[in-house]
């Protein structure tokens, strides 16, 4: 009896589980966005991953939003341990302090050609997860280990009653914007725009409150309806162009885990990453066929004087921005990340662009025409 008892204290430390080993931890994370959202699906399989390589030490939880608070409301719920997971974007937080946006989304790749891969990059292989951490534990003050881990950018331009051919036509659009720096750049650009969250987008079009919106892909925008109000669709957005979603967790309670748990999260977090860059393909690619074979959407490409002009315009806006002490800590750092990276991913990215076009220039693929 003594040496089973030996046994099983040992497979605890070793964290190798067992029935009775099992949910000594609970994780819930909250999403920002519904159950149907491609996001809330990849948190599904991550809450899986985390179960699995845990041996059922922790169990995890994924709620929509709404479930316990609001979308605004997550950051502050994790700090105080009412929930101890929640999921969305630093940009969220850009109120209680500007730099936000520059881990999410900065805006037209800062105006210096910074791409989604070199963000994350940034992120785990330079100085960008530290600086995330200060963001959220000295800056903000809260009680957070976050994770950025759910790349899903470029996020579309967004979607318009017709087609466009020059920023000067775009500039008279009343456009519905995410708030911060991406609404000041397109203001920047003479632009009219409204901050408002998903769910009111198509009542505000509807009463003529809006001409024109974005959100968040082909995907989640389906489910909202967005095609039933707009068949004009530009995918090539600029101002989340980078769209990189966090999860962040109650640091109390993570530290709380032993160090092989810890350890299951981290590395769950990282294949995150790997999951949602290619779901967001797969499910977006699906979902735009849709759009224009059975819904009539049509796939425009954004005006090239309109890729320089915003470009312009976010540079700008941030360089206002960076009086602000760690505003200019995190955007020096990622103004370096962008010299070292922008002329290597330049190329690399730019031969898959000249690829897809020239397949569809010689006719061997085209826009989901039938």
């Amino acid at each position: 009896m003594k040496k089973l008892a030996a046994i099983a204290a040992a497979a605890a430390v070793l964290g190798l589980g067992s029935n009775a080993m099992a949910a000594q931890y609970e994780l819930k994370i909250q999403a920002a966005q519904g159950s149907s959202s491609i996001y809330t699906q990849v948190l599904e399989r991550l809450g899986d991953r985390i179960e699995k390589l845990s041996q059922g030490q922790i169990s995890v939880e994924i709620l929509p939003e709404g479930a316990v608070v609001k979308a605004g409301g997550i950051l502050d719920a994790v700090n105080k341990g009412l929930i101890n997971g929640g999921q969305a974007w630093t940009h969220y937080w850009s109120g209680k302090h500007p730099a936000g946006v520059l881990f999410a989304a900065p805006t037209a790749g800062l105006g210096m050609g910074l791409d989604q891969d070199s963000v994350m990059a940034w992120i785990l292989e330079g100085e960008g997860g530290k600086l995330l951490d200060e963001y959220y534990q000295q800056v903000l003050k809260m009680d957070i280990k976050p994770y950025l881990a759910m790349p899903m950018g470029p996020e579309p331009f967004g979607w318009f009653k017709q087609s466009y051919k020059s920023l000067d036509e775009i500039r008279k659009v009343k456009f519905r914007s995410p708030p911060g720096v991406p609404a000041l750049s397109f203001q920047e650009l003479g632009m009219k725009t409204v901050a408002m969250p998903g769910p009111d987008i198509i009542p505000a079009a509807q009463r003529g409150v809006i001409d024109a919106a974005e959100w968040i892909s082909p995907a989640d925008d389906a489910i909202l309806g967005f095609q039933e109000i707009w068949k004009h669709f530009y995918l090539q957005g600029l101002h989340q162009v980078i769209s990189i979603a966090d999860i962040i967790i109650n640091k109390t309670w993570y530290d709380s885990l032993p160090q092989h748990l810890q350890y299951v999260i981290d590395e769950s977090m990282k294949a995150c990453v790997t999951d949602m860059k290619f779901y967001n393909v797969s499910a977006n690619s699906m979902a735009l066929k849709k759009l224009v074979q059975e819904q009539g959407v049509i796939i425009e490409e954004t005006p090239t004087d309109y890729v320089a002009a915003y470009m312009a315009a976010a540079k700008k806006v941030n360089d206002r921005f960076a009086k602000d002490p760690f505003y200019a800590k995190v955007y020096k750092s990622l103004q370096d990340w962008a010299h070292l990276t922008v002329p290597y991913q330049k190329r690399c990215n730019g031969i898959y662009y000249n690829m897809g076009q020239a397949a569809m220039d010689a006719g061997v693929i085209t826009d989901y025409q039938k």
